[in-house]
């Protein structure tokens, strides 16, 4: 049974606690209530893409997410990823949500390199895509830009800003304009935490806080929460040599949980 169109335009009209569940994010970061800007791999696509600069071969990555577990509501992404020299790389990633009355797709091309042994820059150009059945399509191009600086051997800080300028993909339709800042400690090799902020153009900051352990070499568990939208999360990653699965799940009051699942694989170094 497929949900009402005009149900759908309201959850995404509900303000920031939907716009936060629907912008690109890897699961590890979904786990994390959103913490993910100072992460270094091809799931930095998703993320900061000042990342991408650690890649050394081919990468790839996806995720499914069934937002607020709402019937034949998807959140997709894909992403790929090569070396673009000896400390650069380029991707691209697609991004897909909602049902098929209402549809936002996106198209990142990305690039990250490395400026120095502690800094690495990023930057992506989207194109944006939304329909709504019996209302028609609209595009619109914006970008984003990043940073991860490594201030200690153990301690990094990720900086990230989503359209800038504030673009808007219709009248009175804006994209996300969404700034980051992600702080990371990782205190011994079991034990990861972090903190950080995100303010959308248009709402309140939410502070995030997250917990990596690895209990096991092979296995890693997250716990997160965020202010703004109010919500916790949790998920287990499976490492198995150059290959990662990832679950996850983030409970959000009031409109409920939303699960999902990824993978990525990543030439090892």
């Amino acid at each position: 049974m497929k949900i009402g169109s005009s149900f759908i335009l309201f959850l995404f009209f509900l303000g920031a606690e939907a716009m936060a569940q629907i912008e690109s994010m890897p699961v590890s970061g979904r786990a994390s209530s959103g913490w993910s800007y100072t992460s270094k791999n091809i799931q930095s696509s998703f993320a900061n893409q000042a990342g991408l600069s650690e890649i050394r071969g081919f990468s790839a990555a996806g995720y499914a997410e069934q937002t607020f577990l709402l019937p034949d509501f998807y959140n997709v992404g894909l992403a790929v990823a090569l070396p673009a020299g000896d400390f650069s790389a380029m991707g691209i990633n697609f991004n897909s949500y909602g049902i098929e009355e209402f549809r936002q797709n996106r198209i990142g091309l990305a690039y990250g390199m490395k400026m120095g042994p502690d800094f690495s820059l990023g930057a992506q150009i989207d194109w944006y895509q939304m329909s709504i059945d019996n209302y028609g399509q609209a595009n619109q191009l914006s970008f984003r830009l990043g940073f991860i600086y490594d201030l200690f051997s153990d301690f990094s800080v990720g900086i990230h800003i989503a359209n800038p300028l504030g673009l808007e993909i219709h009248e009175n339709s804006p994209l996300p304009s969404v700034f980051n800042i992600d702080l990371e400690w990782r205190i011994s090799d079991q034990l990861v935490v972090g903190g950080g902020l995100v303010k959308d153009i248009d709402y309140d900051i939410g502070f995030k806080a997250a917990i990596h352990y690895h209990i096991h070499p092979s296995v890693t568990v997250i716990l997160g929460t965020i202010t703004e939208p109010s919500s916790v999360s949790f998920g287990v990653l499976f490492n198995l040599s150059e290959w990662q699965i990832q679950s996850a799940a983030a409970y959000h009051q009031p409109l409920g949980f939303s699960p999902s699942a990824g993978f990525s694989y990543q030439k090892n170094q």
